[in-house]
């Protein structure tokens, strides 16, 4: 197969791929660009910093640069245009990377930060438009989807489609937004007793699990749930929103791409 380099591009920077990649054709490495792009600009408003202003270089072995990757081009519907949401968190100096087994610590962490700052914002839009919500669940990095109080997808963003490997039909698919689930022992979970499906029947938070999803295509990747029932402003249960933590290293290469930033 061809090996492609995805080289950042940032005002008149170049830092180059020293590596690259193997990849079936050029469509299947701006597949990855605009994944790795994806997940970059979202890392970057959580740690409260633009991203959006660089792109990949897609550079062949020939050297020839033959497709340029605008990172804000490969944004989800409002995030495109304008002004890029800020973080609640505070903005880190960099620091030297952490062990694999700590990275996977803070990863939770961040993630456990992120779904109490997003209750608050959801606590904030109660009897207003859902879009500011929704664009917040697009800014996030992580696979997130909602339900209503029967389990029923009301929505769910681009890294949950990427994830799952397939795209939930909204209002019919229930409890969950993957294909199939299995235990860590590989027994088959059926999706009426997902971790989500369990939130929502006994409308209390689940924590601490972690399952294997598999894709249409028979692709398998471990996923840590974080689902949460969500109530009006009576208390009254009106349904749910799980973040599934991608728990694969897709996120250690996409970062090794840009480097300290």
């Amino acid at each position: 197969m061809p090996r492609f380099y995805l080289d950042v591009l940032h005002e008149r920077e170049v830092r180059e791929d020293p590596q690259g990649q193997e990849f079936a054709d050029l469509e299947a490495a701006r597949a990855e660009a605009v994944a790795s792009a994806r997940y970059l600009v979202a890392h970057g408003i959580l740690s409260n910093e633009d991203l959006s202003d660089r792109s990949f270089l897609i550079r062949a072995e020939n050297e020839d640069v033959l497709l340029t990757v605008p990172f804000r081009d490969t944004l989800p519907g409002t995030l495109k245009g304008g002004a890029l949401p800020r973080s609640h968190h505070s903005a880190q100096p960099h620091v030297p990377a952490p062990s694999p087994a700590a990275a996977a610590c803070l990863a939770q962490q961040r993630a456990e930060q992120d779904f109490e700052w997003l209750f608050e914002e959801h606590g904030k839009a109660l009897g207003q438009s859902e879009e500011r919500f929704r664009t917040l669940i697009e800014a996030l990095p992580a696979a997130i989807y909602m339900t209503d109080a029967a389990g029923r997808i009301t929505f769910c963003n681009e890294a949950a489609v990427a994830l799952a490997g397939r795209r939930p039909v909204i209002g019919e698919d229930q409890w969950c937004v993957t294909w199939r689930l299995y235990k860590l022992d590989g027994t088959p979970l059926p999706h009426d007793q997902c971790p989500m499906a369990i939130a929502l029947k006994e409308d209390r938070l689940i924590r601490g699990t972690e399952k294997v999803a598999e894709r249409p295509d028979g692709t398998r990747v471990s996923v840590m749930p974080f689902p949460t029932p969500l109530h009006d402003a009576t208390g009254t249960l009106v349904g749910g929103v799980n973040m599934l933590l991608d728990t694969t290293t897709h996120h250690s290469r996409a970062e090794s791409r840009i480097g300290p930033h």
